[in-house]
């Protein structure tokens, strides 16, 4: 089958997260990525973590892209990049606001070159406001959106999300509007310029928390509540013997059921449990005999069974080890693909959770191992120069 959005082509000027995870779901989809990289390659190419000189960081965001160098700051260098701009649909960069338009490479300069392009900007506040000049990044924003402030326990200081969360939503936010863009350029044939902050992002994402907020003029807020819910019970994280389990039965329905399967079906009318507010107030009683139920088993998985065959929502707090090495689902859904890396031989690689009936997505192409891996062919196969005016532009400096 084709891939979905076979036959388009980015030119992408991403390094580190945000990006790249927007035009790694683009190239996944079966978009021709051309990673315009800087002279000595991208920042993202020397992250931890480093193996046989091969960063994880690059490489899992890089899959099925092609790489290019291009020295922005050299004379020629703008009309080769527009060159490429002619022959492609979308422009991807996440460099800080107007750094583009200091190498006459943004918005109306490409739409000059192609009135139909569609080019999207990445930033950590966006194009405008007064944050837009500042410096920004994943833990900023967590900072400057709230999500920071309700990740923790109530009691101690306030921690990040588990993965760059901001970086990601920023990245996927940007994957949807330029696959709208394009929607769009079929209907109109036009194109489009897109702004996407990574601070909005996570904003826009907390729904309820906003919710409260404005609903309650400002006099109720969500806080930090570390490992339980701060208005649903039983919903939270219950040690076991050897580990840890999600539970989440906090409709009187799912309650009833589960104090019946832990012997104690009296909790269900018991005056610290009987309401939903109740249970949240107790919530630290309610948690000490549902953890003494789950010592009863030898194993958190074996608990989870149980009370899954009964349909009570729960699951094992699983590694990621655990889910690579061991876990059925993960290999079903086929979210590891295994693609002979150029240094590094056979890979598992991450794998697009996008799926399709009627069409594909999936990785299928290694990274690019080196810097510029690709520009020759992308000189002569898509611009058609020959070897005497590559050999020009490696002269001049502007290509390496």
């Amino acid at each position: 089958m084709d891939k979905v959005l076979s036959g388009v082509r980015v030119l992408d000027f991403t390094d580190r997260l945000a990006g790249p995870f927007c035009t790694r779901y683009l190239a996944d989809c079966g978009c021709e990525v051309i990673n315009v990289e800087q002279p000595g390659g991208a920042n993202a190419r020397t992250m931890p973590y480093l193996f046989d000189g091969q960063s994880t960081d690059y490489m899992y965001n890089h899959c099925g892209k092609r790489s290019i160098v291009i020295d922005l700051k050299k004379d020629g260098a703008h009309n080769l990049v527009m060159k490429l701009a002619k022959a492609s649909d979308a422009v991807v960069e996440n460099f800080r606001p107007g750094v583009m338009k200091g190498f006459r490479l943004d918005y109306p300069a490409f739409k000059e070159a192609n009135p139909s392009i569609i080019m999207c900007s990445i930033s950590g506040w966006g194009q405008a406001g007064p944050y837009s000049e500042l410096m920004g990044a994943d833990i900023t924003t967590q900072a400057y959106s709230g999500i920071l402030d309700l990740t923790g326990p109530p009691e101690r200081r306030p921690c990040f999300v588990g993965i760059p969360i901001a970086d990601m939503l920023a990245g996927i936010n940007a994957f949807g509007a330029i696959c709208a863009a394009l929607y769009r350029r079929t209907r109109t044939g036009v194109g489009d310029y897109i702004d996407i902050a990574l601070v909005d992002c996570v904003f826009a994402a907390l729904r309820n928390e906003v919710g409260v907020h404005v609903l309650t003029k400002g006099k109720e807020r969500l806080k930090r509540h570390g490992s339980f819910h701060s208005s649903l019970s039983p919903y939270g994280i219950y040690k076991g013997r050897d580990g840890y389990m999600v539970l989440s039965c906090y409709r009187p329905i799912g309650f009833e059921r589960l104090v019946r399967l832990i012997g104690k079906p009296e909790l269900f009318t018991d005056p610290r449990f009987d309401t939903m507010e109740k249970r949240v107030k107790n919530n630290k009683e309610l948690t000490k005999l549902i953890e003494a139920w789950l010592k009863k088993f030898e194993k958190v998985g074996d608990a989870v069974a149980f009370l899954q065959s009964y349909r009570i929502m729960a699951a094992p707090v699983l590694s990621v080890t655990q889910i690579i090495e061991e876990d059925p689902q993960i290999k079903v859904r086929e979210m590891l693909k295994e693609i002979e890396h150029r240094t590094l031989g056979p890979v598992k690689f991450l794998n697009t959770p996008l799926r399709f009936l009627n069409s594909e997505a999936s990785v299928d192409g290694p990274p690019p191992a080196f810097v510029g891996e690709h520009t020759d062919s992308i000189l002569s196969g898509l611009l058609k120069l020959d070897d005497e005016e590559i050999k020009g532009l490696r002269a001049k400096g502007i290509v390496s």
